[in-house]
């Protein structure tokens, strides 16, 4: 994967994050780049331990799920982690 949240583009960002200002969105793409990369370990581990971790796909498999998994609303925790940033 690339820099941990540099690909996620701002208008995909909840809008109270985008309204809270530009230090809010940087702290909230923290926390998405944070959620990829844990879920992006999670997806290896398990990847690992079964045939799709073979193969000269494997990697590539490994990164397109991660990314459709942790899309959209993600996994959830992106929000939870945003929060305890700003506490």
């Amino acid at each position: 994967m690339s820099t941990i949240g540099s690909s996620i583009p701002t208008y995909s960002l909840p809008a109270d994050i985008r309204a809270a200002g530009t230090d809010a969105v940087k702290d909230y793409k923290a926390a998405v780049g944070f959620e990829q990369m844990l879920a992006g370990q999670l997806m290896k581990s398990m990847v690992s331990e079964s045939s799709l971790g073979e193969g000269p796909y494997a990697s590539t498999m490994q990164d397109t799920l991660t990314t459709a998994l942790t899309s959209g609303q993600g996994l959830g925790l992106a929000r939870q982690i945003y929060k305890e940033m700003q506490s």
